[in-house]
């Protein structure tokens, strides 16, 4: 759960001032993160990148794993969980295959959430404040630099949310095209991304079963959480 500035301050007795400069430093290290919904700051994603202890972050990768694995083998390409941290997301696993070109994600790895399917599908199922702060905030193309039509860009999350999915070809990274869904808990809450990535030729040669694979992983994964 969050803590507020105020009730770090009774609890440990360091002036707010101090807690607050001490807050924004690490949240820009990505050590701990604000949520707009409840002004308070919880542990970040980085704790979870250095701990070895269980968590619910670690049963997700457990759960999925299985999931992934068959991803990666039947359609060839990189499989890709991640979740929303902050501003941005978070690759939190991914099950690449033994091909020399491929899409390499790792553990820890900032994602854009304006830019790529995988983002996108995270920017579109986070919270209302999150969203809104992304998109009142400058957005470029990571790839060219374009400044992003954001008019656009919430029409394209109103399709993602409508179709359950979303598709990128070269958004994040030039050759790379993705494809993302959803991942839902027994409360129909939005808890992570799962996707699958690689070369565009090869991720949209077979899309539709590919999509279809994708959904069944993921609600298999849904099924045990």
């Amino acid at each position: 759960s969050s803590l507020t500035v105020r009730e770090i301050e009774e609890r440990t007795g360091i002036p707010r001032s101090t807690a607050h400069r001490f807050l924004v430093s690490l949240e820009e290290r990505r050590w701990v993160f604000s949520d707009a919904a409840t002004e308070g700051y919880r542990p970040g994603i980085r704790f979870f990148h250095l701990s070895s202890k269980s968590s619910f972050y670690d049963e997700l990768v457990k759960k999925a794993e299985p999931g992934m694995l068959r991803l990666m083998t039947t359609t060839g390409n990189t499989a890709v969980l991640s979740v929303a941290e902050g501003l941005s997301g978070s690759c939190i696993h991914s099950v690449e295959p033994l091909s020399p070109v491929k899409f390499t994600a790792h553990r820890g790895m900032t994602i854009p959430f304006h830019a790529g399917a995988t983002g996108k599908i995270l920017l579109a199922y986070c919270s209302s404040e999150i969203r809104s702060a992304v998109l009142s905030s400058p957005l470029r193309s990571p790839v060219n630099g374009e400044e992003i039509d954001k008019r656009a860009l919430e029409e394209e999350l109103l399709r993602i949310r409508e179709q359950g999915f979303a598709s990128s070809r070269e958004e994040w990274m030039p050759h790379a095209g993705d494809i993302s869904v959803p991942v839902f808990d027994r409360r129909k809450e939005f808890i992570a991304q799962m996707g699958v990535a690689g070369i565009a030729e090869n991720v949209f040669r077979n899309f539709d079963e590919n999509l279809r694979l994708l959904r069944e992983a993921a609600h298999n994964l849904e099924s045990m959480l």
